[in-house]
């Protein structure tokens, strides 16, 4: 017995593990257990604010679509009262009235080609109050657009947060449990994982590229040493009335706006594009196409394919869907537009457009 306890005490590695032992066992429970409870209470949080993104993102959609079909109308009304300008320019009213009173072969004729030509000037003046309306409908669709947009973005901003927060309750506990055992180094792993899977969980898959399509190896179809003009809006958001010809993007990441170089290409006054021409996600482009292309040399590109942009240059917005991918001089312009797009914003050629500098962000 007296051999076996003096063994035990002559032995440090025999000795009975004392009070300093069970305390640093407590207190790598205790800080294991308020990783636990924060990174519990953090996991809920990033749910629920990613429940309210993708909410928002159907509703960012709805409000796209809205918006497109709200600027087609005023897209037809404005080439319907192009049509109304050139008629008065040739004469238009101004004719019929003289040919009402020099050609009315009596009174009756005279009222029934009044009132003829009063049908004609009332339709004219009706014409320009629905085109009133349709620009009125269109940007109150672009307003709730934004709206949505932005309380999104928000929301994403506030995910970010989450990320950041997990990761330094895993790196706090790390620090503090750098000895831990193999019970509390499991749990530790745990709380790695959790953190990983926040920070992966919005990867996007990426579209396949459409057989077929053959828009994408094309040429400028303006010289890509053409002068950059930048966007007269000097209220235009991230930014965008700066006059770099840089093509580096800039913006505001709370909004998700950004600047940068638009080009044109597609349609009948493209040399190096086939018109129509099929693209990356296989729809048409042509001259009345409202897509847009983004750089090949962009991160995961192909996952923008579907997606819809809101372009903003010289106080007007344009809704369109990224199809396409392209060069774009390695990357230094950020958008690509199709014709649709640029004609929205009054212009009638690759050529007329050039390269502008406009805000722009993904929806």
């Amino acid at each position: 017995m007296l051999t076996a306890c003096a063994l035990v005490c002559a032995c440090p590695a025999l000795a009975p593990r004392g009070p300093a032992w069970a305390d640093e066992v407590d207190d790598a429970q205790a800080v294991l257990a308020q990783a636990e409870e924060r990174m519990s209470s953090i996991t809920a949080e990033y749910d629920w604010l990613q429940s309210q993104v993708d909410e928002l993102q159907s509703q960012v959609d709805q409000a796209a679509a809205d918006a497109m079909a709200a600027q087609q109308d005023v897209i037809a009304g404005r080439a319907a009262l192009s049509e109304t300008a050139a008629y008065e320019y040739r004469g238009g009213t101004t004719v019929s009235l003289l040919t009402v009173v020099l050609e009315s072969e009596s009174l009756t004729d005279l009222l029934r080609n009044m009132e003829y030509v009063g049908q004609i000037m009332q339709f004219q003046a009706d014409e320009v109050q629905a085109q009133k309306e349709r620009k009125e409908r269109l940007d109150a669709v672009v307003a709730d657009l934004n709206e949505k947009k932005n309380a999104q973005e928000q929301a994403l901003a506030d995910l970010e947060q989450k990320k950041v927060e997990a990761a330094n309750v895993v790196a706090d506990a790390s620090d503090r449990l750098a000895d831990a055992k193999a019970e509390q180094a499991e749990r530790l792993r745990a709380l790695e994982e959790q953190a990983a899977l926040m920070e992966q969980a919005r990867a996007q898959e990426e579209a396949e590229i459409a057989a077929g399509a053959n828009t994408m190896d094309r040429g400028d179809a303006v010289s890509p040493s053409t002068p950059v003009t930048p966007n007269p809006d000097a209220s235009a958001p991230g930014g965008g009335s700066g006059s770099s010809s840089s093509g580096g993007s800039s913006g505001s990441s709370a909004s998700g706006w950004m600047t940068g170089i638009a080009s044109a290409y597609g349609g009948s006054t493209d040399p190096n594009t086939p018109n129509p021409g099929t693209t990356a996600n296989g729809t048409v482009c042509d001259d009345w196409s409202m897509g847009v292309a983004i750089p090949l040399s962009t991160p995961n590109a192909r996952s923008y394919l579907g997606r819809s942009v809101e372009i903003s240059y010289n106080g007007m917005t344009v809704v369109a869907t990224v199809e396409d991918l392209g060069g774009m001089g390695g990357g230094s312009r950020k958008l690509d537009l199709q014709p649709g797009v640029f004609k929205a914003f009054g212009f009638n050629t690759c050529q007329a457009w050039g390269l502008r500098t406009v805000s722009y962000r993904f929806l």
